[in-house]
């Protein structure tokens, strides 16, 4: 077996920890938590190859009467959110969280400079933002955010259960913390833990 293949074997052998963020795009918390604790773990500390990571772009949203989308933090936020779910529909998991992690950087819309930065075709999201609405593309997050009681965002599962008393930890000390979640539930633990 050639050294890539070998590679590509053991990142699929590796055991994952299920960790899913409810977050908001303008969110400052969010942002931070994204920029200072989830990025640099998942890509920097190479943890996601040990995860099974999933995004959910709603946060606080809620569905109003005329069946449209509120956000938390106005309008633009709702459009965020919805180039995040497109990002999240349209490319590879590892491509899409680079992207959105770029775009959290700013409060606006950086998809094309983030795009160009990591050299990534957007044609396709930017084809699905364009052709459906913001509570079409932003609905089977708003039902996956719906089975959770939280109580404000970042909201984070770790195994599929959200602990509203492991949140400030989770936030302020994610790779420390996901670590120790990791090797608790296979006995394995990771380098640089």
């Amino acid at each position: 077996m050639s050294r890539a293949q070998n590679e590509r074997q053991n990142h699929r052998d590796n055991p994952k920890l299920p960790i899913t963020l409810y977050y908001e795009a303008l969110c400052p918390y969010c942002r931070r938590f994204v920029i200072q604790q989830l990025h640099p773990s998942m890509l920097r500390m190479d943890r996601l190859r040990y995860t099974d990571l999933m995004l959910v772009p709603y946060g606080n949203a809620k569905l109003i009467d005329d069946g449209d989308v509120s956000c938390q933090h106005g309008v633009n936020e709702c459009e965020l959110n919805a180039w995040h779910a497109c990002i999240l529909e349209h490319k590879s998991f590892e491509v899409a969280f680079k992207l959105i992690a770029c775009m959290m950087r700013g409060l606006k819309n950086r998809l094309d400079s983030c795009a160009t930065r990591f050299n990534i075709n957007v044609s396709d999201v930017k084809r699905c933002k364009q052709s459906r609405s913001i509570a079409d593309i932003l609905k089977k997050y708003g039902d996956e955010t719906a089975e959770v009681a939280f109580h404000g965002v970042p909201a984070i599962a770790v195994d599929h259960v959200y602990v509203e008393d492991d949140q400030s930890n989770l936030s302020d000390n994610f790779d420390a913390v996901f670590c120790g979640k990791y090797e608790a539930k296979f006995n394995i633990r990771l380098p640089n833990c």
